[in-house]
């Protein structure tokens, strides 16, 4: 709540209003000082990174304080593979051969630092029970921590004990000095020791403070509260364990929350150096407690919620876009809209860019970027004319193609490879230039197989009838009449050397000796019985083969007629084309830029500035979508509240309704469930004690689980049934339109409250409730908040509501003894050695304080 506070305060705040922002450990104080320019005037950052007091962090291992950085930030020892040996084990016992060693106790550690000369100290630890106890085990060592336990525990320095617990207790009542937080902080304080937590009462708290800072305690157990906001730094701090419980898990320790309490190490004006002690555990290992301690500071995120009243206070109708404006100005909006923000730089960044590169002809001619992009167009126009040409010689080249081809289909590879698996040897192939071939087989295995040729090319006669159709001119030449012409057998290697296939049946009887040869031979009459070369060749000519050379002669000749004509126009339009290049090629040589200097320079800033706006004419669409997006999601969010508020008619048409003055003047988180009480009447009748219960339930934030004995009368019982049915029409509207602004009353917080103002001391209250006497008095001072809200709401709205009277009659039961005194008691003098300690936030060696410009 204290974040949508402070950010609706910076947001709503008049211009005129100057802002010095101080604070420290804030890894983003550039983002913030920039949602603040930006939502508010003009800011600067300034940043001081240098601690007045050096630190120094050591580890506390086996009972000894080991130093690994020194003061001027230089590691000086490692530990590596030390510490976490559970974890590294999956849980379990620390047992066995590589048994963890023994978790150093507080005890162990204060007497240590007691040695060395380092009290006092403040020993961070992240549970309130842990810190109670620890203190009083420490207070049980029988040592004098007074004054850090050195020369300075003299008999003035527990006068001086004495004279800050009576300015403190003296103002306590008899009844509320007996209470065991009371009497055990007092018990402490004598021996030098005490503990501090948000439990604590809050003059208990001022106490503790007041011994601490005045030198006269040397030891504070406290929870990590102490680091935020509280001027209280010590010679040393333990920060006792590197992990918490966050609610839902124990988790690592972040690095700002480590140097948040190592912050409050090293006293200005009183220390050279500031002393940080990490002590040794089996569950966190050296490596990643060092990387903690020294990793970067993670962003602060906003905490911002939109809150019904701050809705109504700024609606204007029918729309609310002041609401919007609100939210659009949040820190909350300025970090999820980082996308937009990268966007806007990288569109700058581009828009420089391109404002950087030289524009316009480099030596001076008018119009110079449009000559050169003419004179590029040049080059373009001369690649088109020579691929132009390039297509007329490749359909030219495709046209003569076709008149080489065979007027039939030629097998292909695959196909030929599955024929020759079942083809007989004297089966008949064509040779491609070797005209008609018997087939022998294989031989001795190699490529496709030996063939007879019959008639070799180059010997056989000219064949008459050239134009007569396949068959008819005796068989490719080969005819009986030639037994005297060689018939060689020879080897062919690959498929691609046939080009045709006879049917199924053009087939001869070979003589054995033929089928058995393994290789060529120049004559295959020299191998067979005389005869049957001659009788070899009668049979072919029997057969008819397909005179092929024939076939293709007059394939050529109607091919070439054919495309006679268009082979002209293409030839034509071939010269047509490079004349047209030469032409361009000529023009191009002519323009002002082909001899320039300086062209390539130019093309080049051209090239770049082209591509630059561009990029800007991109990023800056994207921009424009981003932006739109943004805009409808925080509408988007406007409408889920208008939503609710209509359901509860709070608005009407987007008008606001009277009820709504009532909403608007409550600015708790459950001011809408408040206010729906209010209007059904169940406040109505309540006695002040019972009234005042009734808004502890909204007052109790805290996850509670201790033993409660109060018990609740029948009517408020039944008026819980009232709120719970009150509670779930509110979450259900806001979860329909995703929101999660109303938390609820806490039903495990009751009794207290109405004990409290029925007369009952503080000593019976927490004898009855497992809460500790801090916690139940911030419980009343804000459940007087609440009160004192609605009080106020109905003195504008409604003047003469019998409630208001109630209300005041309940804070008045409420506001007594120990809690008017914490609602009222202000912060005594500083001892006068403290004054020249550090300010504000001591928690990082980063002090960052933005202020606006002048």
């Amino acid at each position: 709540e204290r974040g949508t506070t402070w950010e609706e305060s910076i947001i709503l705040c008049p211009e005129h209003i100057q802002f010095v922002c101080l604070s420290a450990t804030v890894s983003n104080a550039g983002e913030i000082a920039a949602w603040i320019g930006r939502t508010h005037r003009p800011i600067t950052l300034v940043t001081h990174t240098e601690r007045a007091v050096p630190l120094a962090l050591s580890y506390f291992l086996d009972g000894e304080l080991r130093l690994v950085i020194d003061h001027t930030g230089r590691q000086v020892a490692n530990f590596a593979r030390t510490g976490g040996e559970i974890r590294r084990r999956g849980g379990g016992s620390p047992g066995g051969q590589n048994a963890a060693r023994v978790e150093p106790h507080p005890n162990d550690i204060v007497r240590a630092l007691r040695a060395d000369g380092l009290l006092p100290a403040i020993y961070f630890l992240f549970s309130r029970r842990d810190c109670e106890r620890y203190a009083d085990l420490c207070a049980g060592l029988r040592l004098d921590f007074v004054g850090g336990g050195g020369a300075g525990a003299t008999e003035e320095s527990r006068a001086e004990i004495e004279r800050v617990i009576e300015a403190h207790l003296g103002q306590m009542s008899r009844a509320d000095r007996q209470l065991d937080q009371v009497q055990g902080i007092a018990r402490l304080a004598w021996r030098g020791i005490a503990y501090h937590h948000a439990g604590l009462l809050p003059i208990l708290k001022q106490l503790v403070e007041q011994l601490f800072v005045r030198g006269l305690i040397g030891a504070v157990f406290a929870t990590d509260t102490l680091a935020l906001g509280v001027n209280m730094p010590a010679r040393a701090v333990v920060v006792g364990r590197m992990s918490k419980w966050d609610g839902q898990r124990s988790r690592p320790l972040i690095p700002n929350e480590f140097q948040q309490m190592a912050g409050r190490a090293g006293r200005r004006g009183l220390d050279e150096e500031g002393h940080v002690v990490v002590p040794y555990s089996p569950y966190i290992g050296f490596d990643e407690t060092l990387a903690i301690a020294t990793g970067p500071l993670h962003p602060i995120r906003s905490a911002f919620k939109v809150r019904y009243n701050t809705v109504l206070n700024l609606w204007d109708p029918p729309r609310g876009e002041r609401v919007r404006l609100l939210l659009s100005r949040s820190l909350a909006e300025f970090q999820s809209a980082r996308r937009i923000r990268d966007l806007e730089d990288e569109a700058a960044e581009v828009a420089a860019r391109a404002a950087g590169i030289p524009r316009g002809c480099l030596i001076g001619h008018e119009g110079g970027d449009e000559l050169l992009r003419a004179y590029g167009r040049f080059g373009k126009t001369i690649d088109a004319a020579r691929t132009r040409e390039r297509l007329l010689r490749e359909e030219i080249d495709q046209l003569r193609g076709s008149v080489a081809s065979s007027p039939w289909q030629e097998p292909g590879r695959q196909a030929l490879r599955n024929a020759f698996r079942t083809l007989v040897p004297g089966s008949f192939v064509h040779l491609r230039g070797g005209g008609w071939a018997v087939w022998l087989g294989r031989g001795n295995g190699e490529g496709v197989g030996l063939f007879l040729e019959l008639d070799p090319p180059g010997q056989r006669p000219t064949p008459d009838g050239a134009d007569e159709p396949p068959g008819a001119a005796g068989n490719d030449g080969v005819s009986a009449e030639s037994p005297a012409l060689p018939a060689p057998v020879g080897r062919v290697h690959e498929y691609r050397q046939i080009d045709y296939l006879t049917p199924r049946g053009a087939w001869i009887e070979l003589p054995d000796a033929l089928m058995a040869l393994q290789g060529p031979v120049p004559d295959a009459a020299g191998v067979v019985a005389p005869g049957e070369v001659a009788r070899l060749r009668a049979e072919t000519a029997e057969l008819d083969l397909p005179d092929l050379d024939a076939w293709a002669a007059r394939h050529r000749a109607e091919r070439e007629a054919t495309i006679a004509e268009k082979e002209s126009l293409l030839t034509q339009e071939l010269a047509e084309a490079r004349a047209h290049e030469s032409e361009l090629v000529a023009a191009r040589n002519e323009h002002v830029c082909h001899q320039c200097p300086v062209r390539k320079e130019h093309r080049d800033f051209l090239r770049q500035a082209e591509r630059a706006d561009v990029e800007r004419v991109e990023t800056d669409e994207r921009l424009a979508r981003e932006v739109r997006a943004e805009e409808e999601r925080v509408r988007g969010l406007i409408r889920g509240i208008a939503n609710v508020l209509h359901r509860f008619d709070y608005l009407e048409r987007g008008q606001s309704t009277p009820k709504a003055d009532m909403l608007a003047g409550v600015f708790d988180n459950n001011g809408l469930i408040i206010v729906e009480m209010l209007d059904r009447g169940l406040f109505d009748g309540l006695r002040p004690a019972d009234l005042a219960e009734v808004f502890s339930w909204f007052a109790f934030d805290r996850e509670f689980r201790g033993a409660n004995r109060y018990q609740l009368p029948e009517g408020l019982l039944w008026l819980r049934e009232q709120i719970d049915e009150i509670q779930r029409a509110v979450f259900s509207s806001e979860r329909y339109n995703d929101l999660f602004i109303s938390t609820g009353y806490n039903g495990t917080f009751f009794g207290a409250v109405r004990a409290w103002c029925g007369g009952a001391i503080m000593g019976r209250l927490t004898e009855a409730i497992e809460l500790s006497e801090g916690d139940l008095v911030l419980t009343i001072n804000k459940t007087l908040d609440l009160m004192r809200q609605v009080r106020q709401m109905l003195a504008t709205t409604m003047p003469q509501h019998p409630l208001r009277a109630d209300l005041a009659a309940a804070e008045r039961l409420a506001l007594r003894d120990i809690v008017a005194q914490s609602y009222t008691f202000g912060p005594l003098p500083q001892s006068p050695d403290t004054s020249d300690a550090e300010g504000l936030d001591l928690a990082a060696s980063e002090e960052v304080v933005a202020a606006p410009e002048a």
